[in-house]
């Protein structure tokens, strides 16, 4: 490879790839100062190349393209604002406000989603131009047709993005501002939208949106539903319609980015287009002789491309596969397809200067490392195993010949699966070991058969009804057959399972061991270092697997989740605790799945000794459904009161069949000893079995589970959800409820934190756990006045983030994921 770094290119996209990583970090400069910045740079440089000063010269590129990264992250980051952004009108009561529909409606799950590029904002009367993206969403599917181009006006509360902020947490606010979008809205009732026009958008748009939506409504009309979501997926890239069940499936094989348009599938339409072309082409002996057949086929598939990425949407993954896959051809049309990695660095450099937030992207990384891993990697096992005479000659048997095909997709897939491994796990805490097999199986079948088909059927709709029909119909036979063989594969045991965050480092030296295996046997000194990198990773590993055995402090995380309570308890010598697991009251976004395990697995936690459920309200105990199947759980803790809902009795389904030990707790519970931490329960009372049983919502709170840690000289009360009638309980039995650091109870709920109760607890340092936006718009401000007045100083997890205290027994510190230590 040492070659490959001889052409500028190489080295010019690695240093503008690290500008876009550096960028991603909050800079002090300006963007008006990153240009001057640029300007000197670029000025000194062609000075520089005018005095023909190369190697200097060639310095100052490099700086010209690190900060040229810098500055184009940083634009979507932090835009520099118009006159007149629609982010000034955040956090006020409910506007009206007029603009376009930017994108096609996106519709899954029970709500709608909107793009609208703002217009004007009507304030009493008063028409004020605005300018910026914004994101509306509808809680329920909109029954309209509503479509790209279409003027509407709406009465919506506007809100900056806000998502939830923990280590090893997804960026909502990062994930929306790389797509330029900074200002959010809800729409309560269909009835507070109005379409004032339609058709503002340019004429091709609009027609391809004519196109899509005529696709779309074939698709629903002739396909069984369970085929038309897969196509519509393949054909349209739109996957709202796909059950949640059958994505699940595809995750769990391994073969989840054969549901969204990208390299894989333009890859395979480029393949057969090109095929095709070249078929035709060779009809006539006058063309083959007086062209270049390659070339002139490469030629004429890339407007097939083109056609595909327009009807795809043309959404941004849509054109990075897209900008990849005709790079490769113009490296046939310019005779360079020998030179493929550096072809794959053009491509990746073309889709970093078109959409820098790309690098950032999932789908981009894993494509390209993919890619990377099979360029590099395939050809140097290959010429080894020809030279041990393990590959079958070329000119065999046809029986043979499929051999050879299978052996080389094997080696290419699993290339392909290691290659992108280290990133899988960091994106998805997943690895796969049934992909293996399930690409091999899946990706032709998906690539050459549904995918084919699918498109065939959607293009003859237009002009020949009936065999667009008829081909639908064969594809409803072919993708109901794939799903009911995926399903089977999801099945079986251990075909996939969740893994802890790698480190960066971890990455690093996975990539360093697998680029090296190729070149053992090249030099003794390759040998060498595989050995101590084999020597590290084992000690990596042992590091993180012992590090908590010599862990002398105590250390609770309140962890954001919303409006809901999850804590995080870590004992000395390793012990660990879970109370709670938040959850939203609607079924859209798992809190267990998608916030508190990446928490736990970026603190590579896989067992949790101790899970606790305060109580079986939907924002404590939703969460620990996913935290209860997926980790190791030693006993379960709760405060025995029962509950119909389906979150709580799925709960004790999956603590019945893993048969987890569980204990109900009340104030009469003996105090435990935790690695030093003494552990005490002061609510709820021992209830008769019918009070266990009541469905009122007061007794549900007021039964919370409310325990106090002790750790040497310093202690903490967890309060749960408890309002004044448990706490004036607990103060007429005159139980020891002072404490370092309170939990304050409900949410800042007024119903709770009386005067009496603060005054016993006198807390240094309170924590709040609850939403940005919540119905019961809490905290109260009566509630939080009492703790400025008491002189607590509070810590929210809206503002703050994960808030993390810790303790040796005599000092306190705490730390927040987004202001740092205090």
């Amino acid at each position: 490879m040492s070659g490959t770094f001889r052409l500028p290119l190489i080295p010019i996209f690695i240093v503008y790839t690290l500008g876009i990583s550096s960028g991603h970090f909050d800079l002090p400069l300006s963007i008006q100062e990153w240009i001057l910045l640029l300007l000197i740079l670029l000025g000194f440089w062609i000075v520089l190349l005018s005095i023909k000063k190369i190697r200097m010269g060639s310095w100052t590129a490099f700086f010209v393209f690190f900060f040229l990264g810098i500055f184009s992250i940083q634009l979507y980051l932090h835009p520099p604002h118009s006159p007149s952004p629609i982010s000034h009108f955040t956090d006020l009561d409910r506007i009206s406000l007029e603009g376009i529909i930017d994108r096609p409606p996106e519709r899954s799950r029970g709500r709608t989603q909107l793009l609208i590029r703002s217009q004007k904002v009507i304030l009493s009367n008063r028409h004020i131009p605005v300018k910026g993206l914004l994101l509306i969403f509808l809680k329920e599917e909109e029954k309209r047709s509503l479509q790209v181009g279409d003027h509407l006006r709406f009465l919506c509360k506007l809100y900056p993005p806000h998502g939830f902020h923990n280590p090893g947490g997804y960026s909502y606010e990062r994930h929306l501002a790389f797509e330029r979008i900074h200002t959010i809205g809800f729409l309560s009732k269909e009835k507070d939208l109005v379409k004032l026009g339609e058709g503002f958008k340019n004429p091709f748009h609009l027609q391809m949106e004519s196109w899509r939506d005529h696709i779309r409504q074939f698709l629903e009309t002739e396909a069984n539903p369970l085929s038309s979501g897969i196509a519509k997926a393949l054909v349209l890239g739109e996957q709202g319609d796909i059950p949640e069940e059958v994505k699940e499936h595809f995750i769990i094989t391994g073969i989840a980015h054969l549901l969204a348009i990208s390299g894989d599938h333009l890859g395979i339409v480029a393949l057969l287009s090109f095929s095709l072309m070249i078929w035709i082409l060779k009809r006539s002996e006058y063309l083959l002789l007086t062209l270049d057949i390659k070339k002139w086929a490469a030629a004429m598939t890339i407007p097939c491309l083109l056609l595909y990425t327009f009807i795809a949407g043309g959404g941004i993954s849509v054109i990075r596969a897209m900008i990849m896959v005709i790079t490769f051809f113009f490296s046939i049309l310019f005779n360079r397809e020998r030179n493929l990695l550096h072809t794959l660095a053009l491509a990746a450099f073309l889709i970093l200067i078109f959409s820098p937030p790309s690098l950032f992207d999932v789908s981009f990384q894993l494509s390209f490392l993919a890619v990377l891993s099979i360029l590099y990697i395939v050809p140097h096992i290959l010429q080894g195993l020809k030279q041990e005479g393990f590959l079958l000659p070329i000119k065999t048997s046809w029986k043979k010949n499929i051999l050879r095909y299978i052996l080389l997709s094997l080696l290419v897939t699993g290339v392909a699966i290691w290659g992108t491994a280290p990133f899988v796990a960091l994106h998805f805490n997943r690895f796969s070991p049934i992909g293996f097999f399930t690409n091999l199986l899946f990706i032709p079948w998906v690539g050459f058969f549904i995918v084919p088909l699918s498109l065939t059927a959607c293009l003859f709709s237009f002009f020949f009804y009936p065999l667009a029909t008829l081909l639908i119909h064969i594809n409803d036979f072919i993708t109901l057959t794939l799903l009911k063989v995926v399903a089977f594969f999801a099945s079986i045991p251990y075909a996939s399972f969740f893994v802890s965050t790698p480190t960066i480092f971890e990455i690093i030296l996975s990539y360093l061991l697998l680029f090296s295996i190729i070149h053992l046997r090249e030099e003794k000194r390759i040998r060498y270092i595989f050995v101590g990198l084999c020597i590290v990773l084992i000690l990596d590993l042992a590091f993180w697997n012992l590090k908590d055995l010599f862990q002398k402090d105590l250390r609770i995380t309140f962890i954001d989740v919303g409006h809901g309570d999850a804590i995080l308890i870590e004992f000395p010598e390793g012990k660990r605790m879970l109370i709670d697991g938040g959850g939203l009251y609607e079924d859209r976004f798992d809190i267990g799945k998608n916030v508190i395990a990446p928490f736990l697995w970026k603190k590579k936690i896989r067992r949790i000794d101790t899970l606790v459920l305060t109580h079986p309200d939907p924002d404590h105990c939703k969460g620990l459904n996913f935290i209860a199947s997926q980790f190791s759980i030693g006993q379960f803790w709760n405060n025995g009161f029962q509950t119909n809902s389906e979150p709580y009795l799925q709960l004790k389904k999956i603590l019945s069949e893993r048969k987890i030990k569980t204990q109900s707790l009340n104030e009469e519970s003996v105090p435990q000893i935790i690695n030093g931490v003494e552990v005490s329960i002061l609510n709820p009372p021992i209830w008769n079995a019918r009070k266990r049983t009541v469905q009122n919502h007061l007794d549900l709170n007021n039964s919370s589970l409310v325990m106090r840690l002790r750790f040497k000289n310093v202690s903490v009360l967890l309060a749960g959800d408890i309002g004044k009638e448990a706490e004036g309980r607990m103060l007429r039995k005159d139980v020891s409820l002072r404490a370092d650091i309170l939990k304050i109870p409900h949410h800042g709920s007024s119903s709770s934190s009386s005067p009496l109760f603060l005054e016993r607890v006198k807390p240094t340092w309170s924590v709040l756990s609850v939403g940005k936006r919540n119905i019961g718009k809490l905290p109260h401000s009566d509630v939080l006045k009492r703790y400025s007045q008491l002189g607590s100083k509070i810590f929210r997890t809206d503002q703050h983030g994960a808030i993390t205290v810790m303790t040796d027994g005599e000092n306190i510190e705490v730390k927040t994921f987004l202001e740092g230590e205090f």
